[in-house]
């Protein structure tokens, strides 16, 4: 009977080591899938009045990852052609395309993201790589991905997204000279910049798609504000820090003298009054200055805010720059960190700390109009 007995849980233990063998975890294969495409167009030129213009239709299989989970997320690399995708750019701004499966390419996508690539050289054609990639799971260790096994290639000349530029001076400026002017967007001929000028005959000099000054197209005035290509150059008299201005769609310019100034709730009294900034030549900043302790450090309230406001001559209403504000466009942009506006507006610069209670401390202002619709500003505790 004991025999008997222990023959039965021998054979229990077989059977249970058996179950134990064949109770595995799913294992993923990469059995692939396939990507496809609407008829790809011979090499092209992108240009930006073409932005919203479809390059290619991109659709793709369900991947097989081996397993029953369906839920694989997609996302679409593009890479420099013969580089096997490495250090590949991810459209769809980086994120998952939902719903999965398809995805319509246009040329203000395909031109930002050639922008980015290491082949990239400005006028040059280039050639790209564009794959599927699919990854199932979340979290770098457990994540199972796989790729498109196939590819799709595209050759094409992009566009600069550098904004159009312009040169104020009184000669001709090299091949790789700094540009003082900018217009508001790459569709635009709004062109400003703020410059010390000094007495001299000036005149605009153009460049080209690529913002270089090889052969640039020369612009001058007829003393009525007037621009004209190979127009009379423009006399400054005296020396000074300027805002200068060329519209070529309403053939138009100006050149006034400015000087620059804040104003705002941060300030301890007249808050809607003008509190002078001081040009440094030195560096080129607008900086604050206390003149009654010769010094650049004024009192201003943490978590309150301040706008920056110029007087020009001759004279000109609404030049101030506050906050950021996406919406404002065209003549309004001032760059990615700040935008034109006025007095009214709630767009303020924030001083760093907190309003309740207010603390007036020591606090250093500056404003950086050094390149031409990209400027910048800073608000930095006193040491």
């Amino acid at each position: 009977m004991r025999k008997i007995l222990n023959l039965i849980i021998l054979a229990s233990c077989i059977a249970t080591l058996s179950s134990c063998e064949d109770d595995k975890d799913p294992v993923t294969v990469a059995n692939g899938f396939e990507m496809r495409s609407s008829a790809i167009p011979a090499p092209f030129a992108l240009l930006p009045i073409n932005d919203a213009n479809k390059v290619i239709s991109i659709t793709w299989d369900k991947s097989d990852n081996g397993v029953a989970n369906p839920n694989a997320t997609y996302t679409i690399e593009i890479a420099a052609s013969g580089t096997n995708f490495a250090a590949p750019l991810t459209m769809n701004n980086g994120a998952n395309v939902v719903p999965a499966f398809s995805y319509d390419l246009y040329v203000s996508e395909l031109n930002k993201l050639a922008n980015q690539l290491p082949t990239y050289v400005c006028g040059q054609e280039m050639t790209v790589d564009i794959r599927v990639k699919s990854v199932l799971g979340s979290g770098f260790a457990n994540a199972f991905a796989q790729y498109s096994s196939n590819f799709i290639t595209l050759k094409f000349t992009p566009y600069s997204t550098l904004l159009p530029t312009m040169h104020f001076a009184t000669v001709a400026p090299s091949a790789t000279a700094t540009a003082n002017l900018a217009s508001s967007s790459i569709l635009t001929s709004d062109y400003e910049g703020y410059m010390w000028l000094e007495p001299g005959a000036y005149k605009f000099y153009k460049s080209n798609s690529c913002g270089t000054f090889e052969t640039p197209v020369v612009y001058g005035g007829n003393g009525t504000g007037t621009i004209a290509e190979n127009g009379a150059a423009y006399q400054v008299v005296t020396a000074g820090f300027y805002l200068v201005k060329a519209d070529l769609t309403a053939a138009t310019y100006s050149v006034k003298a400015v000087s620059w100034n804040f104003f705002g709730p941060a300030k301890t009294s007249f808050t809607g009054a003008n509190t002078a900034l001081v040009y440094d030549p030195a560096s080129g900043l607008w900086k604050s200055y206390n003149s009654a302790a010769s010094t650049s450090v004024v009192t201003l309230g943490g978590g309150f805010g301040i706008q920056f406001r110029a007087t020009a001559t001759p004279a000109a209403s609404g030049i101030v720059l506050g906050a950021y504000d996406p919406a404002k466009t065209g003549d309004q942009y001032a760059g990615p960190t700040m935008s034109y506006g006025n007095s009214l507006d709630e767009a303020y610069l924030f001083v760093p700390g907190t309003r309740t209670p207010r603390v007036n401390s020591g606090f250093i202002v500056t404003l950086d109009l050094r390149s031409p619709r990209n400027y910048k500003y800073s608000i930095t505790p006193a040491p």
